[in-house]
């Protein structure tokens, strides 16, 4: 199997062997993939400078089996971003989470131009948390476990911003009631449609869908706890 200039990330790379290393992509035709490249650790290798996390490649690779061989890759035609200081962790973190929550080799071409614009917004803005968030809520809609943030799950009736509720994952948001006793998290409706609204544009809105969003992730990755998010303390 050969593909040819495939638009692609680098999400993740780890040494193989003397000078080669493992290089997880992300690609637009052909989902996550791991790919051999040999040699590319080494002084001398042309391709050293331009394997680097965050920059959009074309890439070429080539043969059968979980790893093909990585065959050509050159900066893609447009500018790349610049991501750094507050936002390389933003980055470190959204490429772990496509890492844990992507199967490989499935085709998610809405999810690859999604990450493409958050990697530019990243460089070209400081409201990096808002980003994270709206990435976020994409990001499970586009996987197949979209939020319901506009009706209580259990009543069907729409969500009032002065009330409290509980969300359950995989079930949605249901109100609190002076009958109910709960050490889970609460939220507020006005935050619940503030998140549906895209409008984060308060403190006290970003705390809680923050603090969501942190519950809903860590139920879909599992007990093993992202490494990433040690970068934000």
């Amino acid at each position: 199997m050969r593909v040819q200039d495939q638009p692609a990330y680098i999400l993740h790379q780890r040494p193989f062997r003397d000078t080669s290393q493992i290089i997880e992509l992300f690609s637009r035709d052909y989902g996550r993939l791991s790919v051999i490249s040999r040699g590319s650790r080494s002084a001398k290798s042309k391709l050293k400078s331009t394997l680097q996390l965050f920059q959009p490649l074309h890439v070429s690779w080539s043969g059968k089996g979980e790893l093909p061989l990585l065959t050509r890759a050159e900066p893609a035609e447009y500018k790349p971003p610049v991501i750094k200081s507050r936002a390389l962790p933003c980055g470190f973190y959204i490429n772990e989470l496509i890492v844990r929550l992507l199967h490989q080799h499935d085709i998610h071409e809405e999810l690859f131009d999604l990450y493409h614009n958050v990697m530019y917004a990243f460089g070209n803005n400081d409201e990096l948390e808002v980003t994270l968030r709206l990435f976020e809520k994409e990001l499970l809609q586009l996987l197949g476990f979209g939020l319901n943030l506009v009706s209580d799950a259990d009543s069907g009736e729409l969500i009032d911003e002065q009330s409290d509720y509980i969300y359950y994952i995989e079930h949605g948001p249901v109100r609190v009631t002076s009958l109910v006793k709960t050490d889970q998290l609460i939220i507020s409706g006005k935050s619940l449609l503030a998140y549906e609204k895209s409008v984060l544009d308060s403190g006290s809105v970003r705390r809680e869908i923050k603090q969501l969003m942190r519950n809903i992730i860590n139920y879909y990755i599992g007990s093993k706890p992202l490494r990433s998010r040690e970068l934000f303390r």
